[in-house]
């Protein structure tokens, strides 16, 4: 089944313009089976996501409830952002890495380094966690991002064959023309967020490009 793990929407993210209910018809038309909303910081209640499905009219996907967290040291060096799946609770984005997974594995849920090779725009290096992943106890990374290029995907790839930790792809939704674009591909039935955490934990997931399987056409 294919799942967009990583997706916005201006209900809890003011840097988005996709409407939720267009988000889950989106998702529905463009052949996704699940889809997970991340806002920063902020996880949807989950009577509120039961009525946002309901309010779509759309069957047979599967949506549930996830966040980014953007994680700081002590000194507020920044250690990436993470997206974070099982955590009852919103997380906000003044934990350290090492704090946020401490707190989100204690609940059985896990925790994926989002974008870790994303190109910064103010600098040469990486708007996300990038090496210090490998120090981290992460259940995945996504190796495959709408803004990674060829070194990016490359090195995400190298961390997560190293660590042996699942790789998936996402699209980062914050428009609804790129929801779907970089997707997962899951070899089990998800249909809660317990199994998804299940899944991504036994690593039995594929990493999609659609944007380059597009071009290779």
């Amino acid at each position: 089944m294919g799942a967009d793990l990583h997706i916005h929407t201006m209900r809890y993210s003011g840097c988005s313009n996709i409407d939720p209910v267009a988000a889950l018809r989106i998702a529905s038309r463009v052949g996704l089976d699940l889809i997970a909303l991340t806002e920063h910081g902020i996880r949807w209640p989950d009577d509120e996501l039961a009525a946002l499905v309901s309010k779509s009219g759309v069957d047979g996907l599967v949506v549930v409830p996830g966040q980014e967290a953007a994680c700081y040291s002590t000194t507020g060096i920044f250690h990436g952002e993470f997206l974070v799946y099982g955590y009852p609770e919103s997380l906000g984005s003044n934990k350290t890495a090492h704090e946020l997974i401490e707190m989100v594995h204690a609940e059985g849920g896990v925790v994926i380094a989002a974008h870790p090779f994303k190109r910064s725009k103010h600098s040469e290096g990486f708007y996300g966690s990038a090496h210090l992943a490998r120090d981290l106890n992460l259940d995945g990374l996504e190796v495959e991002h709408p803004s990674y290029d060829e070194e990016s995907r490359r090195l995400a790839a190298q961390t997560m064959s190293d660590m042996n930790i699942a790789g998936i792809g996402c699209s980062d939704a914050h428009d609804l023309r790129t929801i779907g674009m970089c997707r997962t591909v899951f070899q089990d039935r998800v249909d809660s967020v317990e199994s998804l955490c299940r899944a991504i934990r036994k690593g039995r997931v594929k990493a999609l490009n659609r944007i380059l399987a597009n071009r290779t056409r």
